[in-house]
């Protein structure tokens, strides 16, 4: 059974406009045996929205407020997605508002989405409203990728800073382009992307074998001291 990530578009996209966006990094996946899997939010942006302009429909995952906003619906909309998928999801990528969520859930993976492995974040920000402090009381603790780029003046580096310090400092990386708002295609940019995804997968890998290891020492000593009782 082949492992899942899910995709998390930006406002003011679609799920089919985020995988065209997103071609090369797809690709490489999907020829690593990975199926890729784009969500689409749940807030369709109004037709005589200036953004909305091109009679494309264009979606969020809440509405664009950078003070005052409700993510309840995409959360949900999320949640009841990633049920089909479950067990099989090892990763999620986002970009901008899709990374914002993105960094909501794996604040709460374990409630959300237990089995999840990691998260790439582009251009990925901290929620602004005071409300969803509580959601970063804990540090993230699963590892994640963090994608700025230099140029970005949608989502500048402060706003992305906030959410890489409320990651645990050895789970977290850094990884910075020398572009703007948009998610590299680069052969040698998604080639470091694959990189660490295989990193955290081996480091994943490491970390269960050597539970396997200790967790059959535990069970040889405990048949070792059945063995030996009445010997002394």
């Amino acid at each position: 059974m082949s492992k899942k990530i899910l995709f998390l578009h930006g406002y003011a996209q679609s799920a089919s406009i985020y995988s065209a966006k997103t071609g090369a990094l797809r690709k490489t996946l999907q020829k690593g045996g990975y199926e890729t899997v784009y969500l689409q939010g749940p807030y369709h942006i109004p037709s005589d929205d200036e953004i909305a302009g091109s009679g494309i429909d264009l979606y969020g995952w809440w509405p664009y407020n950078l003070t005052q906003f409700d993510i309840t619906a995409g959360l949900e909309e999320f949640k009841e997605k990633a049920k089909e998928h479950g067990d099989e999801v090892e990763g999620i990528i986002g970009f901008s508002q899709g990374a914002g969520l993105s960094g909501v859930i794996a604040a709460q993976y374990k409630e959300i989405l237990p089995g999840l492995k990691w998260v790439i974040l582009f251009s990925g920000f901290k929620l602004n409203p005071k409300e969803y402090d509580v959601l970063y009381e804990n540090e993230i603790q699963i590892p994640t990728l963090h994608v700025l780029g230099e140029l970005d003046t949608v989502v500048d580096e402060g706003r992305s800073m906030r959410l890489y310090n409320v990651c645990k400092e050895d789970q977290r990386t850094l990884l910075k382009h020398q572009g703007g708002h948009f998610v590299p295609n680069s052969k040698d940019f998604v080639s470091k992307v694959i990189n660490w995804i295989q990193t955290v997968k081996a480091q994943d890998d490491s970390s269960k074998e050597a539970k396997e290891e200790t967790d059959i020492n535990d069970d040889s000593d405990l048949l070792d001291a059945i063995d030996n009782i009445g010997k002394a």
